[in-house]
């Protein structure tokens, strides 16, 4: 009792010095860093209130240490909060000081908690009275978020008014090399990259089923199954890297690895170049666009992403509003995207809704408790990759577009309905019981999604369940 009661006092006359310090602003070991002359006068003014509230917890090594921040307890308690606040959301002096800029994800992420009063947390202000962001200042923050999206080159077919949204049209159109574009698109189709000829890159990734195979898992050569939902080739251009895991960095590195996958595709590059080496069409297209390498594995899954890079799938009716056509959506379908927005676009941002960051699953709650069954390699993610700790269960963020195409959804294919997926998205992420009319507005707004491929819509291509 005795020991109890000394560290009880330490931890209170700590927290008295300190709350007495903080409160004459004279705790504050690091000056000030001035921005950039060439930085706009909004962020001047937010790397002044960032500098003042977030420095604590998002800026290892220049956090301000309160004067008990070596006391037991307090100390593990301190350096708790700033590796899981730096794990999310990390500002470093280049950032402060203007010299390196926000990505799209940041501005995702801080735009979320702002408009949602997460941060700073209760228990931080307990401790910093002062740390809270007024209206003012919040109101700061969202403009100049809005303004940095305005100026993103993402933001350029948008409506004026649409600009600082968190979400972005698709272009209509991509500049690629045509005639790459109609290799590529033979490969993706040819059986000849599968070791027994019955299999093309296509058939887990059928263009008219939203890009995927619709199945729960894919199915191999010799009918083997796989352990994981084969995510849509649509707009896979937008992802940060390939694969749920992201293990492949970018489209071409991805399409070289189901062709000699045991279970996918089967074949050995080898055989799979000698093969097309005998088909004269090839050679002589390869010789064209590739003349210094002609027909190898390289530039055969070069030509395939060049193809893959070409599936986006614009003008849906979202896009359209997004261009200004007010009328593309009803008010059911607004509504919803402004519960997604409210909820949603930390994670689900940009052309694609979604393919730049990787997230753990089940962060409010345990979603594989809630799916049951046993765990699988699979559900390990991205630390099948990088093999830390801190990515078990992390996820690269699939893509919404044409997400009412794409089912059944998450990593394991585990949930065929939309309106599911939603309902535990809300439970699992965000800790919220979403009600079955929001559930079903932002389903509403979901399907607004469905694009366009080659000036069709994918949803006339959809094969019913």
């Amino acid at each position: 009792m005795k020991i109890i009661r000394f560290i009880l006092i330490v931890v209170l006359t700590g927290y008295l010095l300190f709350s007495i310090s903080n409160f004459l602003g004279i705790n504050d070991e690091n000056a000030p860093i001035t921005v950039q002359s060439g930085a706009s006068k909004d962020y001047v003014k937010v790397s002044s209130i960032l500098q003042n509230k977030c420095v604590d917890c998002h800026s290892p090594g220049m956090t301000r240490m309160p004067i008990y921040s070596k006391f037991p307890i307090a100390k593990q308690l301190i350096n708790s909060d700033i590796q899981r606040g730096s794990e999310r959301f990390t500002l470093s002096p280049k950032i402060y000081s203007g010299e390196k800029a926000f990505t799209p994800l940041m501005l995702a992420r801080l735009e979320h908690v702002i408009s949602n009063n997460k941060m700073p947390p209760a228990k931080y202000l307990v401790m910093h009275w002062n740390g809270s962001l007024n209206a003012d200042e919040k109101q700061t923050i969202l403009t100049w978020i809005a303004n940095e999206r305005n100026r993103h080159p993402w933001s350029n077919e948008s409506a004026e008014n649409y600009k600082g949204e968190p979400i972005q049209p698709l272009p209509l159109s991509v500049e690629l090399n045509p005639d790459k574009v109609a290799l590529g698109n033979q490969l993706f189709h040819d059986t000849l990259l599968s070791g027994d000829n019955t299999l093309s890159c296509a058939s887990c990734h059928a263009l008219n089923k939203g890009g995927t195979d619709q199945a729960q898992v894919s199915t191999g050569i010799r009918g083997q199954q796989g352990p994981i939902n084969s995510p849509t080739v649509y707009n896979a251009m937008y992802n940060l890297a390939q694969f749920w895991d992201g293990r492949a960095k970018d489209l071409q590195a991805q399409a070289a690895g189901p062709v000699a996958n045991p279970i996918e595709m089967g074949a050995d590059w080898d055989k799979v170049i000698t093969k097309l080496n005998q088909i004269s069409d090839y050679t002589n297209a390869f010789n064209k666009l590739y003349p210094e390498k002609g027909l190898t594995q390289t530039t055969v899954t070069d030509a395939i992403a060049v193809f893959e890079e070409s599936l986006i799938t614009p003008n849906s009716r979202f896009d359209q509003y997004l261009r200004g056509n007010e009328t593309a959506l009803n008010h059911d379908e607004k509504a919803g995207y402004e519960l997604f927005k409210n909820n949603c676009t930390s994670c689900h941002f940009g052309p694609a809704l979604g393919g730049l960051s990787y997230e753990k699953i089940g962060v409010k709650e345990d979603y594989f408790a809630m799916r049951g069954g046993d765990l699988t390699e699979v559900d390990n993610g991205r630390f099948n990759v990088t093999k830390n700790e801190i990515d078990r269960h992390a996820f690269k963020v699939p893509v919404l577009r044409n997400v009412e195409l794409t089912y059944p959804y998450f990593h394991d294919g585990s949930v065929t309905e939309l309106s599911e997926a939603v309902r535990i998205m809300g439970v699992t992420q965000l800790g919220k019981h979403f009600s079955e009319d929001d559930i079903q507005k932002m389903v509403s707004f979901l399907k607004t999604l469905t694009g366009e491929y080659q000036g069709i819509s994918l949803s006339s291509l959809k094969i019913p369940k």
